[in-house]
């Protein structure tokens, strides 16, 4: 067995795609499933204390600086603003353990602009010179004492003097020769509000770009707003200590944002900010400091921390995040958490991935193997054949036709099961527009209808039905057609400003389904986007940050951002032989945003997939029941009962699906009582029955590393099935391997394969072996075997 020593060679690949990708003005960083559990080690608390926002540096010795905020509990949370202090604490690891070391800024309660508190640092090294930007504030010409100041931070924002110093509060600098100090003050402050911003200048965040200017993003209340709503800005300056200039385009003034922090990536020739909003962790980026714009991971993360110990915490408040890069690549997630009257600093290591692996969400999806989408529409009531090309034009003529009387979505859940499904998919909307819940932004609904008084909502039913017999409930939007508004591809129709403004309110109204899909129902399994969902780049209506806020759990499927899994390139129900999953692309696009060479040989890339592609994208499998003997219907339509593939067919799709690394979903459709037709229960039972009967109990099994994997029976045994499968979790390692048996006393090759990956399925003719060899003639790294299993079936 010989490993293919290449991911060197990979990783130079991968640099130079970096840099192509860089100058194609790709914004490529992914971080959303990077952010590793946390150990007790990963949290900086202070006895008697508040901790706060951080920023880190690494020293020339190799030791890792921390510079945070910090005020006494005695002065209770509202301290912040009179008497914070800015610490240094020292580690040897940016993730932690932290150990204080000392104060090394305070209020200088002299009349000066800093005065009063030194609040949310950011520590810096520019040519040989150590920076420190922080944030203070001070009263005027009005006398205090430290009476007053104690009683307006028990008081907190009634106080008057809170007027005072909210609206005085300032960034500034300290410089240092050394990292250890000490620490010179500039006699004034960076910079005044103006431009997009007024009242404040505070919560810095700077870099120095390719071009030698440094960049330095502030927050300040949003002009000509009667709402408590922060903007972001940025101002520049050739010099680290100013004069800075505020430039007229803010960063973000879109939704209400806090705490920025910024670096400047060489490598990707671009900034990027991390920010906090509500709910969320999220990601500007720009690639000449002034024009930011969304990253493709605008939400970085939700609100909570997860644990070595699987549990999760969400925090009272979480914010101040800070992000610690050393050698071009992101290192740590620093954030301030608030739980009842403690508040403290946690720093999330970031796991720097080499190769192609899952996340949780997809492990689940392959683990699963096998699911159903349901498909219902109004064109399942009008009598007549459903036609895809005028379906996507033509709006139904009357859509009081949809009357599902018997709806019964336990009946339909219930016949999933019976077929080994594990998650079910219901086409909340699809090309009619139509939606089959109680929608608030979409008035074409399930309210509009006389049926059920209008109150009636599928997809609660069927969630609701999914929980109840343990099916992961998942739901599929049409989006990218909408007869009855008159959306073809992603565009509504019309021209000029008359269509831009239409497209505009379909984007909002499509972005808010997003959220009321994801928002009412409850944990989600997959949302699948029919036909994909545009990039908003392209003006499309930006739905993935809305998934990975609401549903973090939720795989996504897709867009021309992101795509988590990917289409197996026919409706057969099959893919090709290897099937890898991995991908050259982070997202496969559709219409006329899709990659030109996706389509080439007859969609041979999405059928196998590539074995050296970056991207962890496993393939999807998908067929409709009644597809059989000349037809291929997703919807119920009269007269298709023969079309129901007979079980022989049904059992071939599993074996070039499941048993070739793919998940398979089967299209189901209830008829217009709401039920499904027996004669597709009864098929769906008879298939379930049929892969229990085949494969639930084997002969022998185990598992193993490394390349060669034996497994000897007790007594000759006759075996016509082996079922091989990798652990996963650290992706695909096997590239070609045979299995061997042992014949009357000799090694005889049985098969040959290149991909393994989740599982594959050989099946040959029986003979009878006293054991089995796996030999793995060529890897990526050590292969990891979860299982080797044999099986004889009889009667096929």
């Amino acid at each position: 067995m010989k490993y293919k020593v290449k991911y060197g060679w990979i990783m130079i690949f991968l640099f130079l795609v970096s840099l192509s990708t860089a100058q194609n003005k790709t914004d490529d960083l992914r971080l959303y499933d990077s952010f590793k559990p946390i150990t007790s080690e990963n949290v900086f608390k202070t006895e008697g204390y508040y901790n706060w926002g951080t920023s880190i540096l690494k020293g020339e010795n190799g030791k890792y600086h921390l510079f945070y905020s910090r005020w006494k509990k005695e002065y209770g949370f509202f301290g912040w603003l009179t008497h914070s202090e800015i610490a240094h604490a020292t580690s040897k690891s940016p993730a932690g353990p932290w150990t204080f070391k000392e104060v090394v800024l305070e209020g200088t309660r002299k009349h000066r602009w800093d005065a009063i508190t030194a609040h949310n640092p950011k520590i810096k090294y520019f040519e040989g010179t150590y920076y420190l930007y922080y944030v203070a504030t001070n009263l005027g010409d009005k006398a205090f004492t430290e009476e007053d100041l104690i009683e307006t931070a028990h008081t907190g924002y009634s106080h008057p003097n809170w007027k005072i110093l909210r609206p005085n509060q300032r960034t500034g600098v300290a410089v240092s020769n050394s990292i250890n100090g000490p620490w010179k003050r500039l006699g004034q402050s960076l910079l005044e509000p103006s431009g997009p911003i007024t009242t404040i200048t505070v919560n810095p965040a700077i870099d120095k770009g390719r071009d030698g200017n440094y960049y330095l993003i502030v927050k300040g209340d949003k002009p000509n707003e009667m709402r408590f709503i922060r903007n972001q800005a940025i101002a520049v300056s050739k010099s680290p200590t100013g004069p800075f200039q505020i430039q007229e385009k803010p960063v973000i003034d879109y939704i209400d944002t806090e705490d920025m922090s910024m670096w400047y990536d060489e490598t990707k020739n671009r900034f990027y900010g991390v920010f906090h909003a509500h709910g969320f962790i999220g990601l500007v980026t720009s690639l000449d400091g002034i024009n930011w714009e969304k990253a493709n991971e605008f939400v970085l993360m939700p609100k909570r921390i997860k644990k070595t110990d699987g549990s999760i915490v969400v925090p009272d408040r979480l914010e101040r995040p800070f992000i610690y890069c050393e050698d071009g690549k992101p290192k740590v997630l620093s954030l301030a958490a608030k739980e009842g009257n403690e508040s403290y600093s946690v720093f999330i290591p970031i796991e720097d991935i080499s190769y192609p692996k899952p996340n949780s969400r997809q492990l689940a999806w392959q683990e699963a193997e096998l699911g159903v989408v349901f498909h219902y529409d109004l064109h399942v009531f009008d009598g007549v054949k459903y036609g895809q090309s005028n379906n996507r034009i033509d709006p139904i003529h009357n859509y009081q036709i949809f009357n599902p009387e018997q709806l019964d979505t336990d009946q339909w859940v219930k016949a999933a099961k019976a077929a080994g499904a594990k998650f079910a998919i219901l086409t909340a909307t699809h090309e009619t527009g139509f939606a089959l819940y109680q929608s608030d932004v979409n008035p074409y609904c399930l309210k509009a209808l006389n049926w059920r008084e209008g109150k009636g909502d599928i997809v609660a039913d069927f969630v609701t039905s999914c929980r109840k017999y343990g099916i992961k409930p998942g739901i599929y939007l049409g989006i990218r057609w909408n007869s009855f508004l008159g959306v073809h591809d992603f565009k509504v129709n019309g021209e000029g400003e008359f269509r831009e403004n239409r497209q505009k309110w379909y984007n909002q109204m499509v972005e808010g389904m997003v959220k009321e899909i994801c928002t009412n129902y409850g944990e989600l399994f997959e949302i699948w986007f029919d036909g994909g969902a545009d990039h908003p780049n392209n003006g499309a209506p930006d739905v993935l940050p809305i998934v990975r806020k609401y549903q973090p759990n939720c795989l996504f499927y897709h867009n021309g951002q992101l795509a988590e899994v990917r289409w197996g390139g026919s409706e057969s129900g099959m893919v090709g032989d290897p099937c890898w999953a991995t991908f050259p692309y982070i997202a496969t696009g559709a219409g006329e945003s899709a990659r030109k060479n996706i389509a080439s040989n007859n969609f041979q890339l999405l059928k196998e997939g590539d074995p050296n592609g970056e991207f962890w994208m496993p393939a999807m499998a998908d067929a409709p029941l009644r597809g059989y003997n000349g037809r291929h219907e997703w919807f119920w339509e009269p007269g298709d009962e023969a079309h129901v593939f007979p079980l022989e067919n049904l059992m071939t799709m599993y074996y070039k699906s499941v048993g070739r690394n793919a998940t398979l979903i089967m299209g189901l459709t209830p008829d217009p009582n709401g039920v499904l037709p027996q004669v597709d229960v009864e098929r769906l039972k008879a298939w379930g029955d049929e892969i229990k009967r085949r494969f639930e109990r084997p002969i022998a099994s185990t598992s193993g590393k490394g390349s060669t994997i034996t497994l000897t029976l007790k007594m000759p045994s006759l075996i016509n099935h082996i079922i091989i499968q990798e652990d996963i979790k650290d992706g695909e390692r096997v590239r070609n391997y045979l299995i061997e048996g042992l014949v009357n006393g000799k090694w005889k090759t049985m098969v040959q394969g290149k991909s393994i990956g989740h599982k594959r399925i050989h099946q040959f003719d029986a003979v009878e072996v006293k054991g089995i060899r796996l030999k793995v003639l060529e890897s990526t790294r050590k292969p990891i075997l979860s299982n080797l299993s044999l099986y004889y079936v009889s009667n096929l």
